[in-house]
């Protein structure tokens, strides 16, 4: 999860293509303490 997000793919997309939700992907990246990107590109 942390190499696909870290290279640019969104919690859906990495949620879709494992088999978790969005909300589950970002606990575990969190958990890893993965800076998160600004979703509204702020």
């Amino acid at each position: 999860m942390k190499t696909r997000y870290t290279e640019g793919m969104s919690l859906e997309r990495i949620g879709a293509v494992l088999g978790y939700s969005p909300g589950t992907v970002r606990a575990h990246l969190l958990a890893a303490q993965v800076v998160m990107r600004d979703s509204h590109g702020r």
